[in-house]
């Protein structure tokens, strides 16, 4: 009975083992799976991320573009706002002109000088309204009266 119980237990131990080695191939199989899955998904999410950097970098930099864009139309703006106001001649006053006046009688009574730099700097300040000639100075007119540029002045 031991020689029964000892082959009983010897084949029943071999099976046993062998059942074991092929839940251990098993599991050694489905371990190796997984890890293979893993590393696909890792490589997925690689490729994905690369994909969404890539994405958002075109949107920023197409954003960037656009804040260039409008940042440059402003400056421009802003220059010829300067420029229009920096070349147009600011004004001591404006005056009507009473019956009798001539451009040089302006120029007389707001630069204190009646000579032709001071009338012809009136002229021009007025010309369309004048049509470019002295002689169009008309009663009730309103005239434009510049400042002095620096190298007319006292």
């Amino acid at each position: 009975m031991a020689e029964k119980k000892g082959l009983f237990s010897n084949v029943f131990g071999k099976k046993a083992k062998k059942e074991a080695e092929e839940v251990k191939q098993e599991a050694k199989e489905l371990v190796e799976k997984q890890t293979e899955e893993l590393r696909e998904a890792k490589e997925k999410l690689e490729v994905l991320e690369k994909e969404k950097k890539a994405e958002l970098k075109q949107k920023l930099d197409a954003e960037k573009k656009e804040r260039l864009e409008a940042r440059k139309e402003t400056l421009k703006e802003a220059r010829e706002k300067f420029e229009a106001e920096k070349a147009a001649p600011k004004l001591l006053a404006q005056h009507t002109v009473e019956a009798g006046e001539t451009l040089s009688h302006i120029a007389l009574k707001y630069y204190k000088h009646a000579t032709p730099p001071y009338w012809q700097l009136i002229l021009e300040a007025n010309k369309e309204a004048l049509s470019g000639s002295e002689k169009n100075v008309r009663t009730g007119m309103v005239i434009d009266v510049p400042e002095l540029p620096e190298d007319l002045k006292d």
